[in-house]
């Protein structure tokens, strides 16, 4: 019989069981551990969330199929750990009583890495049904906390709203258990706030913006119905841009013989997130990008992906277009180029608009400026690309896209062009309010040549990137002579004459 504090061990693993002592969730809460027989000190943390009905027993059910990841590989050393939770959802009670999401995030975790070692750098969430719910929810609301989402058959429905479930939905939860959770009568705020599909949909840019890796799946003969939600899920991911694997397993039910293998996908998903270059990444880069080389050489003849050159009295300008539909331009910041809009060019495209990037003067196919340049001259080559490629006409216009310093290049095209801007959108904007000395130095020095690899990224860290997040994604693609022509430009232009948008309707993300 299983006692609190009691160690289980086979040949390949280690399993223990605990109680952590709280004020959120009826105390104490019992907990069991599993990992492979390393030290666990400084290896990730998985939390497996058991469903409805279940238990911290739940972890013993799945203990073979980590084993057997461990032995093949398919998942490194990490250890996983369940609480039991009863049919709490792993939500916060509209009435406070309990608060099972904060209990997670905070005092579970914390005890887990304070007594264990494992989860300062990585901590990942998978569950099954009630558990597949909450690890979603956990994940959509805090999309950045955590490396990877894994859920198995996730207990949710198709529709966000409580007054909208159809009763295919709600025949396998009683009143009472609602009401427990969500309030007599059900608070419809409270239920959507904690449904992982409003969240998504709240959260999509979010969740895009952190990459976090998503894995979802649903047997297509569930009796609790839940490939409904499933699927609607995916969709609505599928229509934000959110990146995610997901499965609609033929003929699987909610139990059954199909489980273990399940479980086996969804923990190899957790793998790859952990080591994302795989064991064999030479071999797949260069795959991918041979690959990649051959797509493109499809993409160019057809349209889809080309470079424009567009002739300017200073010289000509590379333009790289990519995708059809309206018109989206995007101008990178001080002295970097195109590059910047990478992903979201393909992210853009694939959504189905025709992204047009401009480099900048001296970047690229570029021609560099001669002399000094105006804010009404960049403005102006910007219209010239503008009118090549998407054309004069009473329709042709664009939405026009500005990061940091393009965000005045941005607001001047709308002003001197305003029939060929729709809308503009300026992206981490500014130029009325100096910055403060300590990040003006840090700009200039980010252009600065001279400096260490680590003084340079601590500079555009601090110019650049809020606390907490990777500079070094920026370590390379300065480009000093364009920034000091950007500069002079703007030392040179009255903020008044670049402030407005002209008649574009605007949004700022800031």
């Amino acid at each position: 019989m299983w006692s609190n504090g009691a160690i289980e061990t086979t040949p390949s693993s280690i399993m223990s069981g605990h109680t952590l002592a709280t004020g959120l969730v009826p105390s104490p809460v019992s907990f069991r551990v599993l990992h492979p027989d390393v030290p666990t000190d400084g290896l990730p943390l998985l939390l497996f969330l058991h469903g409805g009905g279940g238990s911290d027993e739940s972890l013993n059910t799945v203990r073979p199929v980590f084993e057997m990841l461990w032995a093949d590989g398919s998942l490194p050393p990490l250890v996983v750990a369940t609480p039991s939770a009863g049919r709490s959802f792993y939500l916060d009670r509209s009435d406070g009583s309990q608060r099972w999401e904060q209990f997670l995030l905070t005092e579970f975790i914390a005890h887990l890495t304070a007594t264990m070692g494992a989860g300062r750098d990585a901590v990942a969430l998978a569950g099954v049904s009630m558990g597949g719910m909450g690890s979603l929810r956990l994940a959509f609301r805090h999309p950045g906390r955590f490396v990877a989402v894994a859920a198995v058959e996730p207990a949710i429905e198709e529709a966000t709203r409580w007054n909208e479930v159809v009763l295919r939905d709600r025949v396998y939860r009683d009143d009472a258990l609602m009401h427990e959770l969500f309030g007599n009568p059900v608070d419809d705020d409270h239920f959507t706030d904690n449904h992982p599909r409003a969240l998504a949909g709240r959260n999509a840019h979010l969740i895009a913006a952190s990459g976090l890796p998503i894995y979802f799946e649903c047997g297509d003969q569930d009796l609790l119905h839940l490939q409904y939600g499933a699927e609607a899920l995916h969709r609505q991911l599928f229509a934000h841009g959110i990146d995610h694997e997901y499965r609609l397993v033929r003929g699987a039910n909610h139990v059954g013989p199909s489980l273990p293998g399940r479980f086996a996908d969804a923990f190899r998903f957790v793998g790859r997130a952990l080591r994302p270059n795989g064991t064999d990444g030479v071999t797949t880069d260069l795959q991918l990008s041979l690959f990649a080389d051959y797509v493109a050489s499809m993409e160019r003849p057809r349209g889809y992906r080309r470079t424009v050159m567009v002739d300017r009295p200073a010289g000509a300008l590379e333009v790289h277009v990519q995708g059809q539909g309206p018109a989206v331009v995007l101008l990178p910041s001080l002295g970097r180029g195109s590059s910047d809009f990478d992903l979201l060019s393909a992210r853009l495209a694939r959504a189905g608009y025709q992204v047009i990037r401009p480099e900048p003067r001296g970047i690229g196919g570029s021609a560099g400026a001669s002399g000094k340049v105006t804010f009404a001259e960049l403005a102006d080559d910007i219209a010239a690309v503008i009118a090549t490629v998407v054309g004069t006409g009473a329709s042709a216009s664009a939405t026009v896209v500005g990061h940091a310093f393009g965000n005045r290049v941005a607001r001047m095209v709308a002003t001197r062009y305003p029939e060929l801007v729709e809308s503009v959108v300026l992206l981490a904007c500014g130029g009325l309010i100096p910055p403060s000395s300590e990040i003006a130095a840090a700009l200039i020095a980010a252009f600065d040549s001279s400096l260490s690899p680590a003084d340079h990224q601590l500079a555009v860290g601090t110019a650049f990137f809020a606390p907490g997040n990777d500079s070094s994604v920026w370590a390379d693609g300065w480009y000093s002579d364009v920034a000091d022509m950007q500069i002079a430009a703007t030392r040179d232009t009255p903020v008044d004459t670049w402030w407005g948008v002209g008649q574009a309707s605007v949004l700022i993300v800031q």
